[in-house]
């Protein structure tokens, strides 16, 4: 079926879709700070009373940093690239609130999307919720939705739009959305902080300059908190244990993987007092170190 703009939904039709088939993960900061919530449990069952044809192999969770549209963003992308599981369908709601920086739709509208790996994405346009996302995409469209009148879209509203579409009713998809509008990814942040407290940032290796890439010891600072650490891109410098390291990360591609910041068997961001990959962190610096 077109949509505006000949753009369309492209996604399987239902007769297309096999039973016990579709995985829905669920990226969203319900628990505040990488933990689960009741909320998940609260979503997921409203996903299951929408699926009339028992269309759902399972619906599962990851938390992100509460607020941080970052971390939702950095997951959509990994997930939805990098999964290759063709029936991943993904679902996220982070929404800044209150005094939190952010940038991007004010709105902060429900919409879908199809990315050029064939998952389709139901997320919330705010910050940098799709960034990672937004050069991957094959169209974009706001959902009609009600986004006021509960405190709790996930649940109320959002599950049974989602099934819906999936279930092949195109009238839930509303006006395309100006991808212009959606913020570029910062380059020197931090995305994502995992269990063992390992910094995933923006960076790639591109980004560093020449000198930097030579030095075998630069000084990194987050949070405005400077630490020596060692170079690791550099062949054959090797850290030992609880040794602070940048290293070649394990996410954003085969190809193009996004640099950690990490300390051997101990937690980098205690060193730097990061709690969570909030939005409106400065830029991660990355120097020579003159001797």
């Amino acid at each position: 079926m077109l949509l505006q703009k000949g753009k369309n939904w492209s996604y399987r039709q239902i007769n297309k879709i096999s039973s016990y088939s579709l995985h829905v993960q669920v990226i969203a900061d319900y628990g505040g700070g990488h933990t689960t919530d009741h909320a998940f449990a609260e979503v997921r069952n409203h996903f299951f009373r929408f699926d009339k044809s028992n269309k759902l192999r399972e619906v599962t969770e990851h938390p992100v940093y509460a607020f941080s549209t970052l971390e939702t963003g950095f997951w959509i992308a990994q997930e939805g690239l990098h999964s290759e599981h063709k029936d991943l369908v993904i679902f996220s709601n982070t929404a800044p609130r209150g005094d939190i920086s952010w940038r991007g739709d004010e709105r902060q509208s429900f919409v879908c999307g199809i990315l050029d790996s064939g998952i389709p994405v139901f997320a919330v346009n705010a910050g940098y919720n799709l960034s990672f996302i937004k050069n991957r995409l094959k169209g974009l469209w706001e959902v009609k939705v009600p986004n006021e009148g509960t405190q709790f879209r996930s649940r109320d509203f959002y599950p049974e739009a989602v099934m819906d579409i999936l279930y092949g009713n195109l009238d839930r998809i509303g006006t395309p959305v100006n991808f212009k509008k959606i913020p570029e990814v910062p380059e020197f942040a931090v995305a994502s902080i995992d269990g063992y407290g390992n910094l995933k940032t923006t960076i790639k290796k591109s980004y560093l300059s020449d000198a930097v890439l030579k030095s075998k010891i630069i000084r990194v600072t987050v949070n405005g908190y400077a630490h020596f650490a060692l170079n690791t891109l550099i062949e054959g410098v090797k850290g030992r244990i609880y040794d602070l390291c940048l290293v070649q990360g394990s996410s954003g591609g085969k190809q193009s993987n996004y640099l950690e910041i990490v300390r051997l068997m101990a937690r980098a961001c205690d060193d730097f007092r990061v709690d969570g990959p909030r939005d409106d962190l400065p830029p991660i610096k990355i120097e020579t170190v003159k001797i």
